[in-house]
């Protein structure tokens, strides 16, 4: 009498979907919240430097001196030139409200004048313009000029940067950028270990012409410097819950369409495949959807057997997941 073939042992651990937390992951790196480069806004000879590279500045703070050269007397003359002028329309308006004037006349002291006006606010603001200064508070971050460097006006100068505030930017996949939404939480996380807490203030309507991706910017506080930019970052956003089990992506396997899924063992002891749709990653498994609520995964021998047969399981631990 020949002897019957045994079903295939497998071992198989029974789960419990659990309720978890959906998120969206997006690797991208920190950026500052404000970046500028400084150029001169006319020419002349540097100077002085009151902030050197690497200094903290506040809005406001003079960075760079030009040399004046003659421009004071300039705006002495145009200074004289429009008091004169307003003498010139005064009169003009006195004799033309006696009718010794003509109008015409008035009209062009009046044009005299404000053209003499106008290259005295042109000369004030060249003057103003000799000292550049911070447009808000930051960090010297480069700087391209030295005491005696001749500057025309366009010239870059230095750079400074706002890190107070860093932005943790990335692309979001297009099958998930609709479940994002200005304001939402946002957990950064960073090469060393370190974690920060954001918010979305940014999502791009518009998808890269190249990924198909949107871009999307977290602000995170920085008030003491201790965040670098252009670290890479990892942002997680919390994107709703849902029920699903928590797998060591050892018992992932593949069917003969090629997709990813879990061989499970059903109440008659048959082997079923169920694709999968992953939810999360941590450190040491994945949370999946796509498995009945209560179900006995196959651990180990799930690339001996096929979807149907029957099979002796034998239980293990859930820790082997």
């Amino acid at each position: 009498v020949v002897a019957e073939p045994q079903p295939m042992r497998v071992r198989v651990a029974e789960l419990d979907a659990e309720r978890v937390t959906k998120e969206v992951l997006v690797r991208g790196q920190l950026e500052p919240r404000r970046r500028v480069e400084l150029r001169a806004q006319t020419g002349g000879l540097v100077t002085a430097l009151p902030a050197e590279k690497g200094a903290r500045v506040s809005a406001g703070e003079v960075l760079v001196e030009l040399a004046l050269e003659d421009r004071e007397a300039q705006i002495a003359r145009a200074e004289a030139e429009a008091a004169s002028r307003r003498l010139e329309l005064s009169a003009s308006e006195k004799l033309g409200s006696k009718g010794m004037q003509a109008r015409t006349q008035v009209k062009a002291a009046e044009a005299s004048l404000a053209a003499a006006e106008a290259e005295l606010e042109r000369l004030r603001i060249d003057l103003a313009h000799t000292r550049i200064r911070a447009p808000f508070d930051g960090l010297v971050e480069a700087r391209t000029v030295e005491l005696g460097s001749l500057l025309q006006r366009g010239d870059p100068v230095l750079e400074l940067v706002d890190a107070s505030v860093l932005k943790a930017v990335g692309h979001v996949p297009q099958q998930s950028a609709a479940s994002l939404a200005l304001g939402q939480s946002v957990a950064v996380h960073l090469l060393d270990g370190r974690t920060a807490e954001g918010r979305i203030v940014f999502l791009s309507r518009v998808a890269d012409p190249e990924t198909r991706s949107f871009r999307v910017e977290a602000e995170l506080p920085n008030p003491d410097g201790s965040l670098y930019s252009g670290i890479s970052a990892e942002l997680r956003i919390a994107v709703g819950d849902e029920r699903a089990h928590f797998l060591s992506p050892a018992v992932l396997t593949l069917d003969d369409d090629g997709q990813v899924g879990v061989k499970t063992v059903t109440v008659d002891d048959r082997v079923a495949f169920h694709a999968i749709a992953l939810v999360r990653a941590e450190a040491g498994g994945v949370w999946v959807t796509g498995l009945p609520a209560q179900t006995r995964v196959i651990t180990r021998g799930q690339g001996f057997v096929v979807t149907g047969e029957t099979v002796q399981p034998v239980a293990e631990d859930r820790s082997a997941l």
